[in-house]
């Protein structure tokens, strides 16, 4: 193995697990003991590794862990959400060292969102201070579609005006810094994968559901995002060629049932049907929705009528992608067992059991800053990477 490759291969296995010995790197890459210790000595030379227990020489004790040096450089993250905007300051060992969040503002032109997420930004850098000089990249979690090589968000069709807009060279350009881009859903998607690290083997599958319906796929680390950028947009699944219209054009997307719009389009009907219910839209959360489905019937008709949908949509996914692991995050996850069992159901009906038989479906349980923390990560990731290839 080239020394360039078995220094990816060393640093991929530190950003995954978080620490590991030189033991246990010499087990993972199966390459002799001297290779991977020169490659270990030249990262703690770097400093981007240090090893606080070694002293060189062998006192039969367990060998020490081997650590990223948080201060080596540190990295932000922007969770741009519909309702709010997340910035997280995060050191090399992934830690939060500053974080902030400001609730949404007009979003209806490129020029406002970008004002809320410099607002967020400026935060931040007031909190840092002189650290400040730490940060080397700015990672973004976008609410739409992005072009992950160029940088370039695509279009999101819950935020008017965010289309088309180079990203990633705005964030270069303005902060000085390097910059990388990557669908909010595909961000989230990594988190969980790293949540899970020490138990996770197979691939796993992430359906987010608030706002809107997006989903993300990830095996042996890797996040699958299409050869255009256009994978896993499991919300724009036609489930219903006869349903209601969506954002992005089409007739009968599951976002377009079980997203905040599908929602609300059915409370309406219900109320001018004259149907007995608590619902109303003046006093509107998908969380309070989740709540009426527990007591009132016509919620939980609804809420009845969605699961089934995502269950119908998920059953394309297990068939396709045969998941180890799907986690569900979202405000629709206030449903709890009546949506997991309206998913469970469709899965046995339409999928093939070997499929289904050892398949999980688990809440997930990720902090609300942790999509921004991933997106900070993430560029951590991408630019150690970077550092490697350089620096051999």
């Amino acid at each position: 193995m080239k020394k360039r490759d078995l220094r990816s291969e060393i640093l991929d296995l530190l950003l995954f697990r978080g620490n590991v010995t030189r033991p246990e790197l010499v087990d993972a890459t199966g390459v002799r003991a001297a290779s991977v210790f020169e490659v270990v000595d030249s990262l703690k030379k770097n400093g981007i590794l240090y090893e606080p227990a070694r002293t060189g020489k062998r006192t039969g004790r367990k060998a020490p862990l081997l650590l990223l040096d948080p201060d080596y450089f540190w990295t932000v993250g922007i969770d741009f959400q519909v309702s709010r905007t997340i910035g997280t300051v995060v050191d090399l060992s992934g830690e939060i060292r500053y974080e902030m969040e400001l609730p949404a503002l007009k979003h209806n032109t490129l020029s406002a969102c970008r004002n809320e997420i410099r607002a967020v930004l400026r935060s931040l850098r007031e909190q840092t201070g002189k650290d400040w000089e730490k940060i080397r990249g700015i990672g973004f979690a976008d609410p739409g579609l992005v072009d992950v090589a160029h940088g370039i968000s695509l279009r999101a069709v819950n935020v008017p005006g965010w289309e088309n807009a180079k990203t990633g060279e705005w964030l270069s350009s303005e902060y000085n810094v390097s910059s990388g881009v990557w669908p909010e859903c595909t961000v989230r998607t990594f988190m969980e994968y790293q949540s899970r690290s020490k138990n996770m083997n197979g691939s796993l599958f992430h359906l987010g559901m608030d706002d809107g319906i997006g989903g993300g796929f990830i095996k042996s680390g890797e996040c699958f995002i299409g050869d255009t950028n256009q994978a896993m947009e499991i919300g724009h699944i036609v489930i219903a060629p006869d349903g209601p219209q969506c954002q992005c054009g089409n007739r009968g997307c599951l976002e377009a049932i079980a997203g905040e719009s599908g929602i609300r389009r059915k409370i309406h009907e219900l109320i001018h049907s004259g149907v007995d219910t608590v619902l109303n839209l003046e006093d509107f959360s998908i969380r309070k929705f989740t709540e009426c489905a527990t007591y009132d019937k016509a919620a939980r008709i609804i809420a009845s009528d969605i699961s089934d949908s995502i269950g119908r949509a998920l059953a394309v996914v297990v068939a396709l992608l045969n998941p180890s692991v799907i986690v569900l995050s979202g405000a629709l996850t206030g449903l709890g067992e009546l949506l997991t069992e309206a998913i469970r159901r469709n899965l046995e009906l339409s999928c093939f059991p070997g499929a289904v038989r050892n398949l999980q479906i688990e809440f997930s349980t990720l902090s609300t800053q942790d999509t921004a923390r991933g997106a900070a990560l993430m560029m951590r990731n991408k630019l150690l990477q970077n550092t490697g290839k350089e620096e051999m």
